[in-house]
């Protein structure tokens, strides 16, 4: 074949390539939800990472985040958080206030205090200490940290602590919250508990 033949055969293979049915256009990703889908997934945030018992305790809020918040209480509102200033009845340091409240319905969900203090009470000291507030029967939750109780301190509010010796400091978590059943109680002592 001459040079005129490879270039009528160049020419060939172009047109019957341009004569070819179209490729179909490619199906949706299987790595992102179809939006026109009645099913389709919303975006969610990034999981949350709690705080597992930081060698220093720098604010309350790391250590229970909104969404597990949501879950334990069984709300689908919104949460949203704020470390609140320390208390200057406090060492410097030592204490660490954070609120939780619903962005549009509920406009307080609960109050998380964290105090760590080498020379605070014990855990048990404190826990024993904090029973004096109670207004209402205390419910002693065993095998939680150091210790853990629930009580009434007031008409539509409960108080929930848990403490143990942590990291050479005495660390305690108090919940001031709205009331619920008892085993959003437990549960957030467990949580709590576990990541002092």
């Amino acid at each position: 074949m001459g040079r005129s033949g490879a270039a009528f055969a160049a020419v060939m293979i172009v047109l019957c390539a341009a004569c070819s049915p179209p490729a179909p256009p490619p199906g949706p990703s299987s790595s992102a939800p179809s939006t026109t889908h009645p099913t389709a997934k919303k975006a969610t945030p990034p999981p949350f990472t709690p705080s597992a018992s930081p060698a220093t305790v720098t604010a309350a809020c790391p250590f229970l985040g909104t969404a597990e918040l949501q879950r334990i209480i069984g709300t689908s509102e919104d949460i949203i958080t704020t470390e609140k200033p320390p208390d200057p009845a406090f060492t410097p340091g030592t204490q660490f206030q954070c609120r939780y409240e619903g962005k549009y319905v509920s406009p307080w969900l609960l109050d998380l205090w964290i105090i760590a203090s080498d020379r605070s009470y014990s855990p048990a000291k404190a826990i024993a200490n904090s029973k004096k507030d109670c207004t209402g029967p205390v419910t002693t939750l065993p095998g939680i940290g150091d210790g853990a109780f629930f009580c009434d301190v007031a008409d539509d509010a409960e108080l929930v602590m848990t403490g143990k010796r942590s990291r050479g400091q005495n660390r305690t978590a108090l919940i001031y919250l709205r009331k619920h059943r008892a085993d959003v109680y437990t549960t957030l002592a467990e949580t709590l508990a576990g990541r002092l």
